[in-house]
């Protein structure tokens, strides 16, 4: 259900139980963090107003929470936060890594509603759990954590390597029932598990969950078809955590409206869809107020068929110039910046997405750069740490193309961002 609020649509509806999670995220916030408090105060709103009045209208009155805003709370939060047990950044695609620090009880708070989401998905003490990933502490602890609440027989971290068939081929024995990993690694390791399901006697794979980034129909129909898997999607952001989960109806991700209050940036007349904004109602250590999380989002209508009254969404993918590898998300004013490294205006860049052996990244600049080269590399590597880490672990294959400048003057708006990775021409000017 969306309602019209003040320029932003509200994602489904708010309880009176939310309501008051809410005023308590609003008191907080104040009380705390000097961002939220100008920005009440700005406004004229005093704590009094805050327990007087709907905490939906408080709400609505703020302004989006900026990047610049975001900096300040971060910085805030490490020094008001009680036992930061961990910390999580995202990728800078807006051009700055945004960095969440986590106490103890949020923590403790991420892993139990982990734990709900999955059991949506039907894994239980029946399961055993491979978590794939490139890098699996940074991105599936939290989730082996979620799975052991859910009494599953067994949760594990597997780091897959570029190497698919040698790291995939202990898969057999290990025996995983659930596979959680990201679309990137399903698309490369594909032909790897499809041999070994084929092989085995009594495969036992029968639930594979997507996260960090949206899965192609393409995957998720030669999964279905070829390892005979239901397939879920998962939704969160680095700095929400978990958002949201696909149930068995498969008609879109559930986002659970009583853990944070979701609204929309819409586009078009429709109103249905756009960038989600989030306002988180548990967050203690960085509690987000009216936060635009980056990503585009369609609203879906009607009751789902499974019964969950949450609201449904089509996560689209990132608002913007802004793309996926092997779930690290990557950004093109990040890279501009990286290029032009102190330089007041930016020249011309186009980056080119495509899928050989590996990833391939190609940056197509001008050729009056071909003399800098080697500083352009060390710039990228030096600004953007998960570029380097997929390069230096040969997930992902970058070059440079120097095309003549007329490449960029030839049209007013050359496309920044190409993926070619869902397309069989993958033709890279120079």
């Amino acid at each position: 259900m969306i309602s019209e609020v003040t320029g932003l649509g509200l994602v489904g509806d708010v309880s009176d139980e939310t309501r008051g999670d809410l005023r308590e995220a609003l008191l907080y916030s104040a009380a705390t963090f000097s961002v939220y408090q100008q920005a009440f105060a700005s406004l004229g709103i005093s704590r009094g107003d805050i327990l007087r009045r709907d905490p939906m209208s408080v709400l609505r009155s703020l302004p989006l929470l900026d990047a610049d805003g975001f900096q300040y709370l971060s910085d805030q939060s490490v020094r008001v936060g009680n036992q930061i047990v961990d910390l999580e950044t995202s990728s800078g695609t807006t051009g700055s890594r945004k960095r969440r620090f986590i106490s103890y009880e949020d923590d403790v708070s991420d892993h139990d509603f982990l734990a709900r989401l999955f059991a949506v998905s039907g894994i239980g003490p029946q399961d055993r759990v491979a978590c794939l990933d490139t890098d699996p502490v940074n991105l599936m602890a939290s989730f082996t954590s979620a799975f052991d609440l859910l009494g599953v027989e067994e949760a594990y971290m597997f780091c897959v390597g570029p190497d698919f068939d040698r790291a995939l081929g202990s898969i057999p024995a290990l025996d995983p029932t659930v596979i959680v990993t990201v679309p990137s690694i399903l698309e490369r390791c594909f032909d790897t598990l499809a041999r070994l399901h084929a092989a085995a006697d009594s495969p036992a794979l029968r639930t594979v969950i997507y996260v960090g980034e949206p899965a192609a129909p393409s995957l998720r129909s030669r999964l279905e078809a070829t390892l005979g898997v239901e397939v879920f999607g998962y939704y969160g952001a680095s700095e929400t955590s978990a958002l949201g989960i696909e149930c068995s109806a498969h008609n879109g991700i559930h986002l659970f409206t009583d853990r944070n209050v979701v609204e929309v940036i819409p586009e078009g007349s429709s109103g249905t869809s756009g960038e989600i904004v989030v306002t988180t109602l548990n967050q203690r250590t960085l509690p987000l107020l009216r936060y635009p999380l980056g990503d585009r989002i369609e609203v879906l209508r009607g009751q789902c068929a499974c019964g969950l009254a949450f609201p449904r969404v089509d996560v689209q993918g990132r608002v913007g110039d802004s793309f996926s590898v092997m779930g690290s998300k990557l950004g093109y004013r990040a890279l501009l910046s990286a290029i032009y490294d102190g330089e007041d205006s930016p020249g011309p860049m186009q980056l080119v997405l495509s899928r050989e052996t590996s990833e391939k990244l190609t940056i197509v600049l001008p050729e009056s750069m071909r003399r800098r080269e080697a500083a352009i590399m060390d710039s990228l590597f030096d600004g953007e740490p998960d570029l380097d880490f997929l390069v230096e672990s040969k997930y992902l294959k970058l070059e440079l193309s120097f095309v003549d400048a007329d490449y960029f003057r030839a049209s007013r708006k050359v496309t920044g961002v190409v993926d070619l990775r869902e397309s069989s021409d993958d033709r890279v000017p120079g």
